[in-house]
């Protein structure tokens, strides 16, 4: 009997211990999946107030156009909750049109096709796309111009930006329906290219108003036309819903209906915040300061699947602006920040090894990738492209790229083969090339703080910026901030003032400094009263157990390893910050 019980209780121990395991794991992917409740955002304007990874290529773009402004819009989202699958890398979220030369990397393992041609992107291949510092060439900024404004733009530029096509019998419309929707008319030019072309095989038929069951009817935005097969039909329908009977209406009211309030006035002020989501839901300005906004509006106002559609855009703005002698106008460019971003996102390549180059070029699909020197043509190379270089003939120059044939069902990939071709090597550039520092030739602008970029506010070991909050230590005090920074106004999250006090700053008080408010997050005190005891330690392990959960502020001050996950790791290491065996490190 008394070996029974024994057996009895080691098998009871041995299943606690189980589940244990099984909850913590399940507890770790629950924290990892989940998005934060809100995110809080704020504009700044110069080049001083974006993060030191950004600052080094906007320079490089002033000093080439003097007159262009460049604002940081702090989304305030975490990069890991950005790219994870509650967001961007949900499934056929983000497609990528396959063509002939593509890398199969780019192609996400499931498959899966939205509309014709155009695949389900791979998560390396999003993140890639959504980092706004791989577009930060002279022609891929301008998916980040703000398209609110149309400085410089007159009839003359529509006239000539639309000339020898089928829009440019309706210029005096376009201008017409820029003015009455407040936005660019290069905007309404470049959209309608995007989304029913340039009539290379005569009038689109979206507009030619003689669709079977859909006569005398126009849709030049393509609204309501969802991918798959009978875009065109669904377009009209809904052409046909909003009473689009003509040319001109139909321009105009779906530069108000679907440009405008659809986009501008949601704040998505430029071609990468259609695309991308990541704005609340108005027209942010420096001087409105912060601005909190619920999950709801993010992620789902995507104007479209296509993952290259910025960049495209991007390169029909430029070569409008360059052609006709505006691009050195006074423009904007609203670039988004997002906390705690890699170091860099590569571009994804199936080719690791071999003398690498990769496609740079302004133009938005590439280069011309032929069969021989100047020969015949086998379709473009997507810029950044990494290609392998054989030999360099001069003017031309014969690469290998890894080109994506079809899907193996079975082993759910897909398959390749190697292809020998040529290109202009003046669009080649080998893997690893900088670009020249200008920053102390132009000007940087005032600057303020985000991200890594601490600007004029002093930091050290024991506390720093991070986008929207202050990470401290547990034993930071006000004294200690405001020996360090003069003038900063430190207040608890009831609007007590400590500023003049040697008190502990607690997580939830607000930090500022000229002008610029921060949220303190002190790792470690997750009840918010400043210090960290066993009142944080046993408030944690009851979130690990899930017996409570955390508020959005005081996660983020639990997760002391900076992992991702509020787990046993974290309150380890709070145990040794109690018991004195080790500091928690910022």
């Amino acid at each position: 009997m008394k070996k029974l019980s024994i057996k009895f209780l080691s098998l009871i121990l041995i299943m606690t211990i189980i589940f244990s395991f099984i909850q913590v794991f399940f507890i770790k992917s629950e924290v990892n999946a989940a998005l934060s409740n809100s995110y809080t955002q704020y504009i700044k304007s110069g080049i001083n107030a974006f993060p030191e990874s950004y600052q080094k290529k906007l320079a490089y773009l002033k000093y080439l156009h003097p007159d262009w402004e460049f604002r940081a819009y702090y989304t305030g989202i975490n990069w890991d909750e950005l790219t994870s699958s509650s967001a961007e890398n949900a499934c056929l979220k983000n497609t990528i049109h396959k063509g002939y030369l593509l890398d199969p990397v780019v192609l996400c393992k499931c498959g899966r096709m939205g509309d014709t041609s155009y695949y389900c992107a791979s998560a390396k291949t999003v993140n890639y796309y959504i980092d706004p510092r791989n577009f930060m060439g002279e022609a891929m900024i301008f998916q980040f111009l703000d398209l609110s404004n149309g400085s410089g733009v007159t009839k003359d530029v529509v006239d000539k930006a639309t000339s020898g096509t089928y829009l440019n019998q309706y210029v005096d419309d376009i201008i017409a329906a820029a003015a009455e929707a407040q936005i660019n008319p290069l905007h309404i030019v470049a959209t309608i290219y995007q989304e029913i072309g340039k009539g290379e095989d005569g009038v689109p038929r979206a507009i030619s108003g003689n669709v079977t069951g859909y006569e005398g009817l126009y849709n030049f935005y393509n609204y309501g036309a969802t991918d798959g097969e009978g875009a065109v039909e669904r377009g009209l329908a809904k052409a046909k819903e909003l009473n689009w009977t003509s040319p001109r209406f139909a321009l105009v009211d779906g530069a108000k209906r679907v440009l405008a309030n659809g986009y501008i006035s949601a704040g998505q002020t430029t071609k990468y915040f259609y695309k991308f989501d990541v704005v609340g839901n108005e027209i942010l300005t420096e001087e409105a300061g912060q601005r909190t906004y619920s999950i709801d509006k993010f992620y789902s106002h995507q104007y479209m699947t296509n993952l290259r559609d910025p960049s495209s855009q991007a390169g029909m703005l430029y070569d409008i602006y360059a052609e006709n002698g505006i691009l050195d106008e006074k423009l904007t460019f609203t670039i988004p920040v997002y906390n705690n971003m890699p170091e860099q996102v590569d571009v994804p390549t199936s080719l690791t090894e071999g003398n690498l180059y990769y496609i740079n070029s302004l133009k938005k699909y590439g280069v011309t990738f032929r069969a021989s020197a100047g020969g015949e043509s086998l379709g473009n190379i997507y810029k950044d492209t990494i290609v392998i270089l054989l030999e360099n003939q001069g003017y031309w120059s014969k690469v290998k790229i890894n080109r994506t044939t079809d899907y193996d069902v079975t082993n759910k990939k897909w398959n390749y083969i190697e292809q020998i071709g040529y290109v202009a090597t003046e669009y080649l550039a080998k893997v690893g090339t900088d670009i020249p520092d200008y920053r102390d030739q132009v000007n940087m602008g005032t600057g303020s703080t985000g991200g890594n970029n601490q600007g004029t506010i002093t930091g050290n070991a024991e506390y720093r910026i991070d986008g929207i909050y202050m990470r401290m230590t547990p034993s930071v005090t006000a004294k200690m901030i405001k020996s360090e920074n003069d003038g900063a106004i430190i207040k608890t999250i009831d609007g007590t003032d400590i500023s003049n006090t040697e008190d502990l700053v607690p997580t939830g008080a607000t930090i500022e400094i000229s002008g610029n408010k921060y949220t303190v997050v002190k790792m470690g005190d997750v009840n918010g009263d400043g210090f960290v005891d066993t009142g944080d330690t046993f408030f944690e392990k009851q979130v690990v157990m899930k017996v409570k959960v955390f508020e959005e502020i005081y996660e983020i001050a639990g997760d002391v390893n900076q992992d991702g996950y509020i787990d046993t790791g974290d309150t380890f290491i709070l145990k040794k910050q109690v018991m004195k065996i080790e500091n928690i490190k910022i």
